[in-house]
């Protein structure tokens, strides 16, 4: 199976294709079909907080795509918080509001402010109810399921997962991880049937690609845009991602850099590498991708004192990836990767397990 990671901007705007690899050659274009998940989408216009003299941004790339309408029709549409530039309303609305299959999931104060746009049917969108375990039992009303149907004959349908996570005393609400599984539909043969020819290997692509040394796992991702401390994510991790077989972390998507406001303003904006180090070695996360760290236009009283200390990716690679001749005694194995100017260039992580 192969997990696709593109960055449609700079900044925490992602879309992530999973797709089932068929023992044989497709037969037809929906064989080929990946199951595809939108993440906090902003393409255009700025992102305002209240009123643009307390708080305006507007991003200084250009994101890879000037409208939603350009891709093609995901399956689910994330959105992580209530903030402007990861709940944009013009962006979102760019949608269909009553036809084809898109599923919007949103965290609770996300989920109200859409429906007040009275812009999209509501049976397309969903409340993601924060993740609840008390007393060793799971509340399974905070896992939202999703099947994906069997795409051979004879297959058996493969589930994607989905689970809001809030840092428990965070007064910003910014601190919170989308928990992300899919595990694929599978097939099967009849005792009368073979599998055809395997093809020869396509030409390489602009994409990059690592591997994993299991092939049939479940493939699970980790998506905090302004980070989160570990110990939001353990219940989790030591519930849903071992029962589901999803460890080691496939994907990471998470901040480098650490963005410091004034305690009056909330305190910390973005937990950076430091937060994120923990998360990638306790996960032995595989690939560790810069998330909402782009230079971004900034004007208004909420950011004049905000200090940001900056992680280029060489220095988070030297602390975690297995290449590292300066730190030879931390070997997690996760890869560092920044797709900032890959997105405005359309570029894309594929991921092969």
């Amino acid at each position: 199976m192969s997990l696709t990671v593109k960055h449609l901007n700079g900044d925490a705007s992602f879309l992530l294709s999973f797709q089932p690899i068929l023992p044989f050659p497709p037969t037809s274009e929906s064989d080929i079909r990946p199951f595809t998940i939108l993440l906090d989408p902003w393409i255009t216009g700025t992102s305002k907080v209240w009123h643009s003299k307390f708080s305006i941004s507007r991003q200084k790339q250009p994101s890879c795509i000037s409208s939603l309408t350009e891709l093609s029709e995901p399956n689910l549409v994330v959105i992580s918080q209530d903030k402007p530039d990861h709940c944009h309303k013009e962006t979102l609305t760019q949608l269909s509001r009553t036809g084809g299959k898109t599923i919007i999931l949103a965290e609770p104060a996300s989920a109200k402010i859409i429906r007040s746009w009275r812009h999209f049917n509501p049976s397309k969108v969903h409340t993601l109810l924060k993740w609840e375990r008390k007393q060793s039992k799971i509340k399974s009303s905070s896992i939202h399921r999703i099947a994906v149907p069997p795409q051979v004959p004879h297959g058996t349908a493969g589930e994607v997962t989905i689970t809001f996570m809030a840092q428990p005393l965070d007064i910003t609400g910014l601190h919170s991880a989308i928990g992300i599984t899919y595990r694929p539909p599978t097939f099967s043969l009849s005792p009368f049937e073979s599998l055809p020819p395997t093809p020869p290997d396509s030409p390489r692509s602009c994409q990059s690609t690592f591997s994993a040394s299991i092939t049939d796992r479940t493939l699970s991702v980790i998506f905090s845009p302004h980070g989160c401390n570990y110990k939001t994510l353990a219940p989790y991790v030591t519930s849903h991602l071992v029962a589901e077989a999803a460890l080691p972390l496939t994907v990471l998507l998470h901040c480098y850099d650490r963005v410091q406001n004034a305690w009056y303003m909330g305190g910390n904006i973005c937990s950076g590498f430091p937060g994120g180090l923990e998360i990638a070695q306790n996960l032995e996360a595989q690939v560790w991708i810069s998330a909402h760290d782009s230079d971004k236009e900034n004007k208004g009283f909420a950011n004049n004192k905000i200090v940001i200390r900056k992680f280029p990716r060489e220095e988070v690679e030297s602390m975690v990836s297995l290449r590292s001749a300066k730190f030879p005694e931390r070997r997690t194995g996760t890869e560092a990767v920044v797709l900032i100017e890959a997105a405005v260039r359309g570029c894309e992580y594929s991921h092969r397990a």
